[in-house]
């Protein structure tokens, strides 16, 4: 599943929203047997009242709305989420730098119905090809029970006693029967995942700041950089960085 937020204070420009999205995820082949959920809301305090890291895979955010303007949203979605993409939709360029600021995937003058063409672009660049396949972690935790973990909740993965891996949340930390190498092959795939340290792959999307060993996460976390692979770890965090 596919979960969309559309945020505008126009009830109009949603529908027409919505319209489009149906449209876009009917001509991909990839989407075919999947569901696409949308959400919409009319201002920002009530979708951040709401919003929860993970919960979207993507937002269509309007840029002039009186409550809070959706630069001032998007700023606080960041704070809680790196990896969501934003896609501005405005009637004006005048606020383009802040769309740079928070790494939005395209930025969509407004009246849609006049930049249709601009809209489904800046959707296949959010959406690649490939990309609405689930990003989820299959880990079986004591007990026998199988956990789904969205990749976009995991700040990092470790070991814990002896080989088995530890998942680390925002909120918890899940430990698991699995080793490392079982779960790692999967994360390995995702380009926002990176092993930083032996045996401890970081969601860079997560990552704050780069010290000099050490990456600082959100929620003032910390994981170690390998001295060994300090100059590759650093140029590949970089190269990621420059990529979004």
């Amino acid at each position: 599943m596919i979960h969309i937020a559309l945020i505008d204070d126009n009830p109009t420009d949603i529908d027409i929203g919505k319209q489009y999205l149906k449209a876009y995820f009917k001509g991909r082949c990839d989407a075919a047997n999947m569901e696409i959920n949308v959400t919409s809301y009319m201002d920002g305090p009530s979708f951040l009242a709401d919003f929860r890291p993970g919960d979207f895979d993507l937002i269509l955010l309007d840029i002039y709305m009186p409550q809070m303007e959706g630069t001032d949203v998007a700023m606080e979605i960041r704070k809680l989420d790196e990896g969501v993409k934003i896609i501005f939709l405005t009637t004006s360029r005048e606020h383009a730098l802040e769309g740079y600021k928070v790494f939005a995937s395209g930025y969509i003058l407004k009246p849609v119905v006049s930049h249709k063409k601009e809209l489904f672009r800046a959707l296949d660049h959010a959406l690649p090809k490939g990309s609405l396949k689930p990003a989820v972690l299959s880990a079986k935790i004591p007990g026998c029970e199988t956990l789904r973990i969205p990749f976009s909740r995991i700040l990092y993965m470790d070991c814990s006693e002896g080989r088995n891996a530890s998942i680390h949340l925002m909120d918890k930390t899940i430990n698991t029967t699995n080793t490392f190498q079982e779960l790692s092959a999967g994360l390995a795939e995702d380009p926002r995942f990176f092993e930083c340290y032996h045996r401890l792959m970081v969601n860079m999307d997560y990552i704050e700041s780069m010290e000099e060993d050490s990456f600082l996460l959100k929620g003032n976390l910390s994981v170690p950089i390998s001295r060994r692979k300090k100059k590759e770890v650093k140029q590949h965090y970089m190269q990621y960085m420059l990529g979004k």
